[in-house]
């Protein structure tokens, strides 16, 4: 099991650099790092669905005993169903919904991740990381104190919350399906395959093929955004390009992390990760 988390690490991060080099045509120094972008996405997503897929308990055989017996032997019963064990906990698994997503469905999906009380904690660990490696050039204000950590925080609440609106409105209007479906496929490139093309396709509500204008929506915005407040310099359409390039290769890395979802499943359950507790995505009855 150690040598299977060590070689999907190996894997996630060979995604990473790849994603780099994508941003790397865009221009030759990158806003941020795509390696640590893509990492704080896979982290940020495992702690958000392993909540969401909390194990449910098993259901028992309910065992009626007639009452003051009368002495007669009980009536004969069918052969006792084996019991099923209690399915398990899945983290990066996405949540369920029905076959056509309900309006509220996309919401729930796409939306209130960014805005709920999770939000608070991701943020704050996503700006830490930035902290830690801030873009070059950065003014000091941006890049040290308590000062830059709230700039920081905003910032990616701002993106964040931009690319969940915007994949929200785009999949709404454009009656898209924002979920990924896994691959039927066992074979390892093509399920690899399937889950970076699902990035560039999904499905309409109704189940057709099509382009996922949502996805490059949501990337646009998250991107573009940070042109209304960050420092002089990182304001411009270069910037804001290559800021689109990353948010779009945080989503291909989700795809890859819901693709491979039982097997990460088994190895964070084995590592005793999967039960970290976390806040809840909304704090209502129903999450």
């Amino acid at each position: 099991m150690k040598q299977a988390g060590m070689s999907f690490t190996e894997f996630f991060w060979n995604r990473s650099s790849s994603t780099e080099s994508t941003s790397l045509l865009f221009l030759q120094k990158p806003f941020i790092p795509s390696a640590s972008k893509l990492l704080v996405a896979v982290v940020i997503l495992s702690m958000g669905s392993v909540l969401q897929t909390q194990a449910q308990t098993a259901s028992t055989n309910i065992v009626t005993d007639a009452p003051g017996g009368s002495g007669l032997p009980d009536a004969p019963s069918a052969s006792p169903t084996p019991q099923q064990n209690p399915q398990p906990s899945i983290p990066f698994q996405p949540p369920p919904f029905s076959r056509n997503m309900t309006l509220g469905d996309k919401f729930k999906y796409l939306v209130e991740p960014e805005f709920g009380p999770r939000s608070f904690f991701t943020n704050a660990f996503e700006a830490g990381i930035f902290m830690a490696n801030p873009p070059s050039h950065y003014p000091p204000e941006w890049h040290g104190g308590a000062e830059a950590f709230g700039r920081l925080y905003g910032d990616s609440f701002a993106r964040n919350g931009a690319e969940g609106i915007g994949r929200f409105s785009a999949s709404v209007l454009l009656h898209e399906d924002p979920r990924y479906q896994r691959s039927e496929s066992s074979f390892f490139p093509a399920r690899l395959g399937h889950s970076l093309l699902y990035s560039f396709v999904d499905k309409t509500n109704g189940g057709h093929t099509t382009v996922a204008i949502s996805n490059f929506t949501g990337a646009a915005a998250g991107g573009f955004i940070g042109n209304t407040y960050l420092p002089a310099g990182f304001d411009n359409l270069t910037h804001a390009g290559q800021r689109s390039t990353i948010v779009f290769g945080t989503i291909a890395a989700q795809n890859i992390a819901q693709e491979f979802a039982p097997e990460l499943g088994r190895f964070l359950n084995k590592i005793h990760l999967a039960h970290i507790p976390m806040p809840p995505v909304w704090w209502t009855a129903d999450k």
